[in-house]
């Protein structure tokens, strides 16, 4: 094995690159294990789940027309909830976009185990590895992505000024770190796999997250990232390099994204402190929904449905989910504060997929119409992180009642236990597998590293002819 050398001074790339090999499975913590397999099992529910969409068949259609039609012969990879097979990208693609449609998949580095996990489950069944190299891939993927995420996340610049949403290239980075491990590549070949990933990555364009991005946004945070980042680790293989710069250059990904970027290799394990998704909606609506709830339980529902509430939340958050207008499609939907909160103040304790894909019939009832018209954001300054919010409701007679949240339910201070885990996972995965086949898939997820070859247990995941 060769060491990575830094590029002229530029150090993250080659810092990444020597992190990544020190992740080996008989040295990974047995939290971490645990919570890769939650978050492998957690990221293929929403994969179930999304597979019941309409745009599941439109994604399928599509990568069956690249594949070369229905009668093609190279089919190589397993689809959840689909009986047919895709060749390997176009199999990755598929899983990532049906993972993320419905807005259920964790925010561990910011959505990282719906890019990693596509990429690594499609490559280890290709390469019929074990399950314990498949766990080993993901934590890498997971650990690179979040260490480049962190770095831009704290000082990230508004989406109003650099239009670019701090996903697509960190994930498409870990990918590579994934796929590289699994392909068995040494450590500068998978540091030109990460380098190579960054500069094929999207730029994952605000306009698409937040605004009207048609069918084509769920693309962006799973299977852009996890087919780039498995194409970069094979073009490496193969003895291609990138650029070693590309984050923390003057011209590189820090300084485009963020107004001070901060990068080190000595943060914590990112798998230990989870951050999982109880809504189906954008992470940015999560601390309003569940303070708008804790409302609701302390005036009650008939107080709460009359009067005004205001809602303050940091600016950048406040730029993208905060539509004056209603809903114009189930994806607009999972991104729109005022809507959701609706739904909370008419009675949803939980964001459920339902409340996008059936929006017509939300809409339709005029308390939900009402409640949006009497929600107001704020922008504050003073927040600056999605997970805190304050709300104010103030009734008829001025009498004003606030309620903070800091931490959503999910996040590492208010964490879903491993039961719920299971359960959410349960609750999207037996509509589609049947319980029985669902619970048996999800007890031989929770002992991924005594499988010996994924491609037994990834075929629980696949529509049954």
């Amino acid at each position: 094995m060769t060491s990575p050398q830094a590029d002229q001074g530029h150090i993250a790339l080659a810092t990444l690159a020597r992190r990544a090999a020190t992740i080996k499975a008989a040295s990974i913590p047995a939290v971490v294990k645990r919570q890769a397999c939650l978050c492998i099992l957690d990221t293929i529910g929403c994969m179930l789940a999304g597979s019941r969409t309409e745009e599941a068949a439109l994604m399928m259609a599509c990568e069956r027309a690249l594949a070369g039609g229905e009668g093609s012969t190279v089919h190589s990879a397993t689809i959840a909830g689909h009986a047919e097979r895709l060749p390997m990208l176009g199999a990755l693609r598929v899983n990532g976009y049906l993972g993320d449609v419905l807005e259920l998949n964790d925010l561990i580095g910011g959505h990282a185990s719906i890019g990693n996990v596509s990429a690594a489950m499609a490559v280890a069944e290709v390469e019929g590895s074990s399950g314990e190299r498949l766990l080993e891939a993901v934590v890498r993927g997971i650990e690179v992505t979040t260490l480049v995420y962190n770095a831009v996340y704290p000082t990230l610049k508004r989406y109003t000024e650099s239009a670019l949403v701090p996903v697509g290239i960190p994930s498409s980075i870990g990918s590579a770190a994934a796929a590289a491990d699994l392909l068995g590549l040494d450590e500068t070949q998978s540091l030109h796999a990460m380098a190579i990933a960054g500069a094929l990555a999207g730029w994952c364009p605000a306009e698409v997250i937040f605004g009207q991005g048609g069918t084509v946004k769920p693309l962006l945070f799973g299977a852009q990232p996890g087919a780039t980042g498995v194409t970069a680790a094979l073009y490496a293989r193969q003895g291609m390099t990138g650029p070693q710069a590309l984050l923390d250059g003057p011209l590189g990904y820090f300084s485009t994204s963020a107004l001070e970027a901060r990068f080190h290799d000595h943060e914590a394990w990112a798998l230990a402190q989870p951050r999982r998704k109880l809504h189906a909606c954008c992470g940015y609506l999560h601390s309003a929904v569940d303070a708008v709830g804790r409302l609701r339980s302390r005036l009650g529902a008939a107080a709460l449905a009359q009067g005004h509430i205001e809602v303050s939340v940091a600016p950048y958050v406040a730029d993208v989910v905060s539509k004056p207008r209603q809903p114009l499609s189930p994806n607009d939907a999972r991104f729109h504060l005022q809507y959701c909160l609706a739904l909370v103040v008419c009675g949803a304790d939980v964001i459920l997929p339902g409340h996008s894909i059936d929006l017509a019939r939300h809409l339709a009832h005029p308390e939900v119409r009402s409640a949006m018209q009497r929600i107001r954001v704020v922008q504050d300054a003073t927040v600056t992180h999605y997970h805190h919010c304050q709300v104010m409701h103030e009734d008829a007679s001025g009498v004003r009642t606030a309620q903070s949240i800091n931490a959503p339910r999910g996040t590492p201070q208010e964490p879903l236990d491993d039961d719920e885990v299971v359960g959410k996972f349960m609750a999207l995965a037996a509509p589609v597998l049947g319980e029985p086949a669902a619970r048996a898939f999800a007890n031989q997820t929770l002992a991924l590293d005594t499988v010996a070859n994924v491609r037994s247990w990834v075929a629980g995941m696949a529509a049954k002819t």
